[in-house]
């Protein structure tokens, strides 16, 4: 009878199931379209067996019915993981195409009216002047033009700045994001593990976890563990942000390193948390991850430094080259490059001359020094090219080279490389000079006699020219006469003014993009202000009178570059059309200037990638290179959008509400109550036979 009664459990049980997997399957339908929802099943198990003995002593067993075991989410964890990886490469991406973007509109190149148009007007406005050197006109139309491309140059600066600062921000906006999430999750850990701790299983909780991953994905590439009591720890760059309860705060920092440009850190510590992919790394990208300091080298501002080392063969002895020296120097000024100059003997031993660096500050000391013809008299020493190149290493070894500066130096020698000492300089012995050169960075420039640029004392022996090439630098003509020292102190001063251009332009590859552009863009405008402010300085005004500056800087404390720089005022005074230089003398129709400074645009004052390059085409490889950029960018992105997708119907497809299969399980469960109550209708009837209508025979 015990088991006749235990028969309304099995129905009852019947009933529970079916009415708990009715309450499922409308708690999946009523969030069928919830963000973040996952499905949930019921799972049902049988209850427990009971065991009787039968008639003939052997063990029987009968079921006691169905209860729930789980109330489990479908959730594939693999489709998490491969999601989330390729959605912290969407944010990289996106916001890496989103910044490009604008960079583009800021220039308007090369579809619209841009800084290449700009420069057309400019080139084209000293062309005119070239034709006419007197027309007043014509010198008016060279100042508006002038005064339109420091108004474009300084506008495309400031624009580029304030991206930079929008960027910043959202940097600050994407940490404080983190912040939160990292914090929610850290609440939800801890309300997981108190519902799980007693068998249950708190999906809504987890579905609310899931989707603060998800959305902590895109940000950053933070990398979750799950434990086994259901809780998730989160590291970023090697530290903990959530472990189980208890969330650790990023913050940004601005210092006197990186100025105003924030760094993630870890709260509590000065530890800079290394963000790898993810929005903010991109935002970190796009802004650059240089300096903000004003004045930093690797956020735009032109680096102007240059360390230069004249080498004097000890036998040359020129009076013509002691003169012409102080040509150089003015060169030099007028360029507007920060240089420190030394000066060596290249004798028997190499010895720089007073054991002094020059700068613009004390180099007429150098030129008013009375010892300084001994510097260029003959001694008819041999030249001793080796011990030169150990003098260069020891000022590179003790850090008297600046890291920053380009590095030239200047031979000066009418001898072979080996000095005519008769013993040959090989290849191998040239490869060994050449990989000493290279390797503290000193390109080097050999001006000698014609005879020994290709060969040597013998047509076996290697010339200067293998050196020069093999570092860089260029083979030049050894004057003869004042006129030649002329003609070659304003090629060297050339090639400096090229070396100065070439480290301050081609910079190494790297993902940085707003400043990089900035770096490139300066590097084009600092050239193109010093080497016209270079010429106009050498001619004469309209008056007859000494050569300006045709642009000056602001402010003075930096070197001229996107916003930094406007016309000189001596061509904006009352007489400014008659400051602009057109003439390399004074005589009527000179128009020298005027056409070399149109000449400019085709002239190779740049270096990049591709080696020396004029104006026009260095810019051209910056358009280039942006849109080449954002080509990548916005087909990285538009894959990473294809594998997000695919990895959401994937994980859709298994955790997704389908109304389908929840329509099907719920006619299943509608049935299925519907038999247990028959059942228990039935038991009822049987039990109310047993009661009622059994004994009653015979009365």
């Amino acid at each position: 009878m015990a088991v006749g009664f235990s028969s309304y459990q099995i129905a009852r049980s019947g009933l529970k199931v079916s009415e708990r997997g009715l309450y499922v399957t409308g708690h999946n339908i009523a969030n069928s379209d919830t963000v973040g929802y996952v499905r949930q099943q019921a799972i049902i198990e049988t209850s427990p067996y009971q065991t009787v003995y039968g008639r003939n002593g052997n063990m029987l067993q009968y079921g006691l019915g169905a209860d729930i075991q789980e109330t489990r989410q479908i959730r594939n964890t693999f489709l998490d993981i491969i999601y989330r990886q390729e959605n912290t490469a969407l944010g990289y991406y996106e916001t890496r195409s989103s910044t490009i973007e604008d960079v583009q509109a800021i220039l308007n190149d090369p579809m619209g009216d841009g800084l290449q148009e700009i420069m057309n007007q400019f080139w084209d406005a000293w062309q005119e002047l070239s034709k006419a050197p007197e027309s007043l006109t014509i010198r008016a139309l060279v100042r508006e033009r002038g005064q339109a491309l420091a108004h474009y140059f300084n506008q495309v600066g400031t624009q580029l700045d304030r991206l930079q600062n929008d960027l910043n921000s959202e940097i600050v906006v994407q940490i404080d994001a983190i912040n939160r999430i990292t914090s929610r999750i850290a609440v939800l850990n801890q309300k997981i593990a108190t519902e799980e701790v007693a068998g249950d299983s708190a999906n809504d909780y987890r579905d609310q976890r899931n989707l603060l991953l998800d959305e902590l994905s895109l940000i950053c590439d933070a990398t979750v563990n799950e434990m086994q009591d259901g809780q998730v720890n989160i590291t970023l760059g090697g530290y903990i942000l959530v472990s189980k309860g208890n969330s650790r705060n990023l913050y940004v920092k601005s210092d006197s390193i990186n100025g105003n440009f924030y760094t993630p850190m870890l709260e509590g510590t000065e530890i800079k948390v290394e963000i790898k992919s993810g929005k903010l790394k991109g935002l970190l990208e796009s802004r650059g991850e240089v300096s903000g300091l004003k004045g930093s080298y690797s956020n735009g501002t032109p680096n102007e430094k240059v360390d230069i080392t004249f080498a004097i063969d000890a036998s040359l002895g020129s009076a013509d080259l002691r003169n012409q020296i102080a040509s150089y120097i003015d060169g030099l000024n007028k360029s507007g490059v920060d240089y420190n100059i030394r000066f060596v003997t290249m004798g028997t031993n190499s010895s720089i001359f007073k054991n002094t660096v020059y700068t613009a500050n004390n180099i007429d000391d150098f030129l008013n020094d009375a010892d300084l013809n001994t510097l260029f008299a003959a001694t008819g020493t041999e030249g001793n090219f080796n011990d030169f190149i150990s003098t260069l290493e020891s000022l590179k070894a003790s850090g008297d080279f600046r890291s920053d500066a380009a590095n030239v130096a200047y031979v000066l020698s009418n001898m072979s490389i080996n000095g005519n000492n008769g013993s040959f300089v090989t290849n191998v012995d040239a490869a060994g000079y050449i990989n000493r050169l290279n390797n503290i960075g000193v390109k080097t420039t050999i001006v000698t006699d014609k005879s020994y640029q290709e060969q040597g004392e013998d047509a076996l022996e290697v010339g200067w020219s293998t050196i020069a090439y093999g570092t860089g630098g260029e083979v030049l003509k050894m004057g003869t006469d004042a006129d030649s020292f002329i003609n070659l102190f304003s090629n060297i001063n050339s090639n400096t003014r090229i070396a100065v251009n070439g480290n301050m332009g081609n910079i190494p590859t790297s993902t940085n993009i707003v400043s990089d552009i900035k770096i490139k863009l300066n590097s084009l405008l600092n050239a193109v202000i010093r080497e016209v402010n270079y010429l106009s300085s050498t001619g004469f005004t309209l008056d007859g009178k000494p050569g300006v500056n045709f642009f000056k800087a602001i402010n003075d404390d930096y070197p001229m570059e996107m916003g930094n720089f406007t016309l000189s005022d001596d061509l904006t005074g009352d007489d400014g059309l008659n400051n602009i230089v057109a003439s390399s003398t004074i005589a009527v129709g000179d128009n020298t200037i005027a056409r070399q400074i149109a000449n400019l645009r085709d002239f190779d004052l740049l270096v990049d990638s591709s080696g020396k390059v004029s104006i026009d085409e260095y810019y051209r490889a910056i358009i280039l290179d942006i849109g080449n950029r954002g080509s990548e960018a916005i087909t990285s992105r538009d894959n990473q959008k294809v594998l997000v997708l695919s990895a959401e119907e994937q994980r859709t497809a298994i955790s997704g509400v389908a109304m389908d299969e929840e329509l099907s399980n719920m006619m299943k469960y509608k049935f299925a109550y519907d038999a247990s109550s028959r059942v228990l209708n039935i038991i009822d009837s049987m039990i109310d036979k047993i009661v009622n209508s059994m004994g009653v025979v015979g009365r």
